[in-house]
């Protein structure tokens, strides 16, 4: 329902105007992709809690891939004043997840 009152509301003046471009609609699909990916390995460590190290350390590098895709989507495509705000967030996930898997990884 709140997408067809989106739609008619913002997209379909937006269309009429010319205003939607196919970099707009690509930069809304490869966020929600990435979003799931995250969301996804994210769920994928929390259910190694209790695994071995070499399965943790995969799921922590899955991870940390994921969200590097997702901080390439953000910086490409965010044009709001957060941008960098974002950015900066991802990139302290990255690094936080990346020490984690050299402890686990190592072992």
């Amino acid at each position: 329902m709140r997408r067809a009152i989106w739609f008619a509301v913002i997209l379909v003046p937006m269309l009429m105007c010319g205003g939607v471009s196919a970099a707009m609609a690509d930069c809304r699909e490869d966020h929600d992709a990435a979003d799931q990916n995250v969301r996804r390995t994210r769920a994928g460590i929390e259910k190694l809690a209790d695994g071995t190290d070499a399965a943790k350390c995969a799921a922590y590098r899955r991870y940390t891939a994921a969200l590097g895709v997702q901080r390439s989507v953000i910086e490409r495509c965010d044009s709001g004043s957060n941008r960098a705000q974002n950015v900066s967030a991802i990139d302290t996930g990255i690094a936080e997840y990346n020490k984690r898997a050299e402890v686990i990884c190592r072992k």
